[in-house]
């Protein structure tokens, strides 16, 4: 897939062992697009962040961070596959981190929330 057509993905296992699904989007919002930052020769900056399946099974907010690549549909698929690790990347713009913060802000949420049910439904 080539990544230039598109502002961002999000990444989760497949259904299949060493598969791994793929759902790419683009910004519609014009204040929420821009200018690519902080590119190089080699690719572009790009937000990322990680969830996990925690121990309970439920997901748990990894991490998130700023990268490079030059395909990063290639570096989740390289080095992700059979794990149980999902996220987003996005394409880092002069505007991109108005959707970034918002995105973290409720997907980390959403994990709380699972984990608040779960906690809740195991104490009834």
């Amino acid at each position: 897939m080539d990544m230039k057509q598109f502002d961002g993905f999000y990444f989760l296992p497949g259904d299949n062992e060493g598969e791994m699904k793929f759902a790419y989007f683009n910004l519609n919002d014009e204040t929420h697009k821009g200018q690519p930052v902080d590119n190089t020769s080699i690719g572009d900056m790009f937000h990322i962040a990680f969830f996990k399946q925690g121990d309970d099974g439920l997901p748990t907010f990894d991490e998130s961070f700023e990268a490079i690549f030059a395909d990063p549909t290639t570096y989740i698929t390289h080095n992700f596959v059979g794990g149980d690790l999902y996220g987003c990347i996005l394409r880092k713009t002069e505007n991109s981190y108005k959707w970034w913060n918002s995105y973290l802000e409720k997907a980390k949420k959403n994990c709380a929330a699972f984990q608040s049910d779960n906690l809740y439904a195991a104490n009834t």
